[in-house]
């Protein structure tokens, strides 16, 4: 079934690999939602709320820093629909007097997902417009926030050259400050950026298309970026590269 528009959602889960099984599910079967973000914590995802709106949101409830929904209980209204994902049954009362539109147990299961989502269209397909043309974020939170020991940095887009990936980690190059390490894979980072003229040049990197300074042919070729960086650009993303440069 198709429908007339997409429906953000944020996945709150400690644990990567559930998190990445849940997206991917998601992704490859239900491509009227899409997913914007991951928080790995209770602070993470308090972060990024402000930073973006959502429709729909995957709670997980043991969290590193405390219980899922002490996320839920200062909001003073919530506008977005909340299904529960957890390995435990006992919160199904709780999510209960949480209002949460489901509740399903880990691992998360195609069916059971296809059943939860088809109440969340249900009930926003003709009920509600759009929170994100509702309202805007706060103008301090059109930055990229990227998690670290002590809290969290806010970059400015058009400071980030590229970001690497490398194993689960991500390395972000910025024009006028040092690297920094985030221990979130790429993936997590790549809706917003390439909302903000990035591009996906190889399976490792994301660059800042106002950055590069010069393109080098070859199979694939490679692009030197502002800080003389040299960036592999894959054979298999050439052409959509050169035509987002405007070079075909």
């Amino acid at each position: 079934m198709g429908y007339q528009r997409e429906f953000l959602a944020l996945i709150v889960e400690d644990d990567p690999l559930s998190a990445l099984k849940l997206k991917d599910l998601i992704t490859d079967h239900f491509p009227h939602i899409r997913v914007i973000g991951i928080a790995q914590s209770l602070q993470e995802a308090k972060t990024l709320l402000k930073c973006i709106t959502i429709d729909l949101l995957f709670l997980d409830i043991e969290l590193p820093d405390g219980n899922g929904f002490d996320l839920l209980s200062p909001m003073p209204e919530v506008h977005f629909e909340v299904i529960v994902t957890t390995a435990h049954s006992k919160y199904a009362l709780e999510a209960i007097r949480n209002s949460a539109l489901d509740f399903l147990v880990k691992p998360v299961t195609q069916d059971d997902l296809a059943h939860a989502l088809e109440r969340f269209t249900k009930k926003y397909e003709d009920s509600k417009p759009s929170l994100q043309e509702e309202t805007q974020p706060d103008a301090w939170c059109r930055k990229l926030p990227l998690p670290t020991q002590e809290g969290f940095v806010f970059i400015n887009f058009e400071d980030i050259v590229h970001a690497e990936a490398y194993r689960a980690y991500s390395i972000f190059s910025f024009i006028n400050r040092a690297k920094v390490t985030v221990s979130k894979p790429l993936g997590d980072f790549e809706e917003r950026l390439l909302n903000r003229n990035f591009f996906r040049v190889h399976k490792s990197y994301i660059i800042n298309l106002d950055q590069v300074l010069e393109y080098i042919r070859g199979k694939g070729g490679y692009v030197v970026m502002t800080g003389q960086e040299i960036v592999p650009v894959s054979r298999n993303r050439k052409e959509d590269f050169l035509k987002a440069i405007g070079s075909l």
